[in-house]
């Protein structure tokens, strides 16, 4: 039986563990509730720049001894930046958690930076940057995001654009670190085979010491922004993303978010799919997309077609939206996409990786832990008018953004 725990040292770090004792894995991640969305304009990529940085060296270890050690754990050890979050994590066998958090810990709490290391590093982002520019399905959710959120941190690329990344000094980056990694910003959780005790034994001696510096600046709301843009470039098809505002993480309109988003296209058997692709032949890829921030949300749709098939598709995809706006689902319908909820979420919970994730942003984003059991009872709450009436207000064409990067017709 799994047995969740939770732990808050004296300045404020929260230890979050769930005890799986039939795994032979354990996966640790140190979450810290800071991301692009916390940068000013001259910042933009100083979230990911830092998460980059910290596998390059501490004082105790190389940056070769780092990846060497990663390698000796048998395991793996990774970062990611999100908008709200940044995230260094691992998965090793049980009896190697000792080290790893080691391992970890150290990387958060000591990295050099050093001029050297950070030049190359600078390289490292900076291509990064351009392979995403030069990938057009990932480039148009950029170009998305700036149109739908403006001119804000929300609107802008975790990784940062190339002029901000290239001004970056160690200093600017020692400040950042300095505004945003604090203690009380600290979410370390795990989930497997583990003894919560020593883990908060070992968080204790790593992070207990440390003191919250002055608050950071808070975080400002983002506004979104419909209409229609597209950018010319010399492509075989036009990639396109649009969407709208949806429920934020925290709202209880999210379980039907999840629900509707299954049904529009968010699965093979979605509206979306079986009309777009299967029926009509427009396109190879299309699907729906449901994403949930502590303050806002976004439903979106993306796709890549054909120029002269874009207006047929731009079409069909708004006849789909109308037919949920303005009709019941059928219950075999919501039914269907409440078993393929069901089924993913449980299926997810195989793996320590994902339990972790889910320890993480449940504390982050409610304070507390959700139960596989709560969210699918919530889940099976929702009905058909539910959905329309969800439909109603996130499906609404005047409130969506819609992004085309391809040729013109």
């Amino acid at each position: 039986m799994n047995v969740f725990r939770k732990t808050v040292l004296p300045n404020g770090v929260r230890i979050i563990t769930e005890a799986l004792p039939h795994f032979h894995s354990v996966s640790l991640g140190l979450w810290l509730n800071t991301g692009s969305r916390d940068e000013t304009a001259s910042e933009n990529g100083l979230a990911h720049f830092l998460e980059h940085m910290a596998f390059k060296g501490t004082p105790r270890r190389s940056a070769l001894a780092l990846a060497q050690e990663i390698d000796q754990l048998g395991g793996a050890a990774n970062a990611f930046t999100t908008k709200e979050n940044t995230c260094f994590h691992g998965k090793v066998l049980a009896a190697q958690l000792p080290r790893l958090f080691d391992l970890l810990s150290d990387i958060v709490l000591n990295p050099l930076y050093d001029p050297e290391e950070l030049e190359k590093e600078r390289q490292v982002i900076l291509q990064e940057i351009y392979n995403a520019e030069d990938t057009p399905d990932d480039h148009v959710h950029d170009l998305f995001s700036r149109c739908f959120w403006g001119d804000n941190a929300f609107g802008r690329p975790i990784m940062g654009q190339a002029e901000t990344v290239q001004s970056f000094s160690r200093t600017r980056l020692l400040t950042f670190r300095q505004a945003h990694y604090h203690p009380d910003r600290l979410v370390i959780a795990a989930a497997g085979r583990l003894e919560h005790d020593l883990l908060v034994e070992l968080a204790g001696a790593a992070f207990g010491h440390l003191e919250n510096g002055m608050p950071g600046a808070p975080r400002h709301g983002a506004g979104s922004y419909p209409g229609f843009h597209h950018y010319e470039r010399d492509l075989e098809q036009v990639h396109l993303v649009m969407g709208g505002p949806a429920p934020a993480a925290g709202d209880a309109q999210r379980f039907v978010a999840v629900l509707l988003n299954l049904i529009l296209g968010g699965n093979m058997s979605s509206r979306l799919f079986q009309e777009v692709r299967e029926n009509l032949g427009l396109c190879y890829s299309i699907y729906s997309f449901l994403h949930c921030y502590s303050d806002t949300g976004l439903l979106g749709i993306t796709a890549a077609v054909s120029p002269e098939r874009l207006e047929m598709l731009l079409a069909t995809i708004h006849r789909e939206m109308q037919k949920l706006r303005q009709e019941l689902v059928a219950e075999t319908e919501l039914q269907a996409a409440l078993e393929y909820s069901r089924a993913s979420f449980f299926l997810s919970a195989e793996d320590s990786d994902n339990r972790m994730l889910r320890l993480a942003k449940n504390e982050i984003n409610f304070g507390r832990y959700l139960s596989y059991e709560e969210v699918i009872a919530h889940l099976a709450a929702v009905t058909p008018a539910q959905i329309r009436e969800g439909a109603q207000a996130w499906l609404d064409l005047d409130a969506w953004q819609t992004v085309c990067l391809g040729p013109g017709q």
